[in-house]
């Protein structure tokens, strides 16, 4: 899945500001001049980049200001015009945010423009690499980028309607042929980056989550049919090493009871709730391993954050965990109470620091845990 530099958009800075900051002619001003002025214009720089209708888009930022009052539309304007700039800047689907948008949407706003807009552009992203139109490049047409929008895609339709589209079928016929002996898929990035690109466990789990949302007649015919046998085959041969992969099982087995015990469900519930905090939130980096690697060999973030906290409301609903139980509303507290005034939830990157790509997801997120405990406005 493409990585690039996230901007996104902030309500509170919609009033015009101007395209480019003062021009000057370094030589001709005096230093303290020069060093007053780098003070006032690059804290603009670092916080705004550029303007779309008047928008202005800010980065992910860990001191931006918790907003006082909790907004669902806010978090949706912030992930939508994220979701649309992505699209038309960088032309590709990641996990990070039109990707797993394309499942969020399904359930927070099935009828809106942007999600409708994006579904079309990954189904047309997906087949241009699979009809050979579009040619990979870098990470673009990646296996892990076919694999995960097409799952992104089943998943959306099968909530919305109930019926895969056409091009989405293809496609999942498409990555069936590519899935290796083992379960899992060939040359799946694996940069340290969790919990999307450190392993083949999310590839796998994501597949079968979608897989086994499809209709019945679509999963009894081939390829669709050895694909599920080389799933479950996977997932057994290879048990989750980390919180987060005992997640995605957790989702998974909402649609697939044979993919986990009774008794591992009740285990991993658990130890999601063991590692809840005082403050009634999840840390992103206690649900990972040792495949989750900072580059800089720091310390990673120990605090709250939007990523962890949401993941684990959502796959606790996902195995029944009921909306009144009190790490259900402590964890719904965590999240109305630490929402940004752009609308984001910020979560550290585990990999680097920098542009925190994992806010998108944890927006998209945060949006899917509120809507699996009714908290979204219908």
């Amino acid at each position: 899945m493409v990585r690039g530099s996230y901007f996104t958009s902030s309500t509170a800075l919609k009033a015009q500001a101007p395209r480019s900051p003062i021009m000057i002619a370094p030589l001709s001003l005096p230093l303290h001049f020069l060093l007053i002025l780098t003070g006032l214009i690059l804290p603009l720089i670092q916080t705004v980049h550029s303007q779309d209708n008047g928008i202005a888009f800010k980065r992910n930022l860990a001191d931006e200001a918790v907003t006082e009052n909790f907004s669902a539309d806010q978090a949706i304007e912030f992930i939508e015009h994220s979701v649309a700039r992505w699209q038309v800047s960088r032309k590709c689907v990641t996990c990070h945010t039109n990707g797993l948008h394309l499942v969020t949407a399904s359930l927070a706003t099935p009828s809106s423009k942007v999600f409708l807009e994006s579904r079309e552009f990954a189904r047309d992203y997906v087949t241009g690499y699979i009809s050979g139109k579009s040619k990979p490049r870098g990470q673009h047409g990646a296996i892990e980028g076919i694999v995960a929008t097409s799952c992104f895609l089943t998943i959306s339709e099968m909530t919305t309607g109930g019926k895969l589209h056409p091009d989405t079928a293809a496609a999942l016929d498409h990555i069936w042929t590519k899935q290796s002996p083992s379960g899992a898929w060939k040359n799946w990035l694996k940069c340290h980056w969790g919990p999307f690109e450190s392993d083949d466990h999310y590839g796998v789990s994501l597949a079968a989550i979608a897989l086994n949302m499809t209709p019945a007649s679509y999963q009894e015919k081939e390829p669709a049919r050895s694909a599920k046998g080389k799933l479950q085959q996977f997932l057994q041969e290879n048990p989750p090493s980390s919180l987060h992969q005992k997640g995605m099982l957790l989702w998974a087995s909402k649609y697939d009871s044979t993919l986990t015990k009774p008794i591992q469900i009740k285990q991993w519930v658990e130890e999601l709730r063991t590692l809840q905090h005082e403050d009634g939130g999840w840390t992103l980096i206690q649900l990972g391993n040792h495949d989750w690697q900072r580059e800089d060999g720091k310390a990673q973030q120990q605090m709250s954050d939007g990523y962890a906290t949401a993941f684990t409301i959502y796959v606790l609903r996902m195995a029944e965990v009921e909306i009144k139980d009190p790490a259900i509303q402590r964890g719904l507290s965590w999240l109305k109470s630490n929402q940004r005034e752009s609308g984001r939830w910020f979560t550290h990157s585990p990999r680097r620091d920098g542009k925190h790509y994992i806010t998108q997801a944890a927006t998209n997120m945060a949006l899917l845990a509120l809507a699996s405990c009714n908290e979204l406005p219908q």
